[in-house]
């Protein structure tokens, strides 16, 4: 094999690597776009009967909440859980955390590169609003901050919101312990019953 013929190998080789590589990018995008559509209807479900409504039969998970944040355009179904399989579809709440319609910080995680891309975004004074089945809570952004996750603990004893995700955005590194959280304080309650 000449060397034209190695190196033409070797780029044909690097492109189908480059076009594979688009692709499941591409499919995690769409996986968790669809996904949206399939929880919303299992959350519009869960407002009426009230109960947990699975939005697959397979689904380990449920809707749990509806995230909002109107000057910006976001509206996500928030899902039982923050394990890896919750947040392939759409944002979770943490188990250890308040559930979203008690008192308590309440923390919800979401992928920095899709559902929680928008996190950075989020500027002091930015209105959130969180729906439960039993009430729409509303909350003002306090601030932000970058940690370790090794290293942090979480007050729990704060009636505020957390939305955490991976940090820095746009890393081509997928985990490390960097977290980026936006903190919410919670301002209003209104009863839905």
């Amino acid at each position: 094999m000449s060397s034209r013929q190695k190196l033409t190998f070797v780029f044909i080789i690097l492109a189908v690597a480059a076009l594979w590589q688009l692709g499941l990018a591409g499919w995690i995008h769409t996986k968790a776009i669809a996904a949206q559509i399939l929880l919303d209807h299992a959350w519009q479900k869960t407002l009426v009967d009230h109960k947990q409504n699975k939005p697959w039969p397979w689904a380990d998970t449920w809707p749990v909440a509806e995230l909002i944040v109107p000057q910006i355009g976001i509206e996500q179904i928030v899902l039982a859980g923050d394990n890896g399989s919750s947040l392939a579809f759409g944002p979770g709440h943490s188990f250890a955390s308040s559930m979203p319609d008690k008192h308590g910080t309440v923390m919800i995680s979401g992928h920095r590169d899709t559902h929680f891309r928008f996190l950075q975004d989020l500027k002091k004074g930015t209105r959130i609003i969180l729906k439960t089945r039993t009430g729409i809570h509303y909350y003002t952004v306090t601030g932000t901050e970058v940690v370790d996750s090794q290293h942090y603990t979480i007050d729990t004893n704060n009636d505020e919101l957390v939305l955490v995700t991976c940090y820095p955005f746009n890393s081509s590194i997928a985990g490390g312990s960097e977290r980026y959280l936006v903190h919410a304080q919670r301002e209003q309650t209104t009863s839905v019953m």
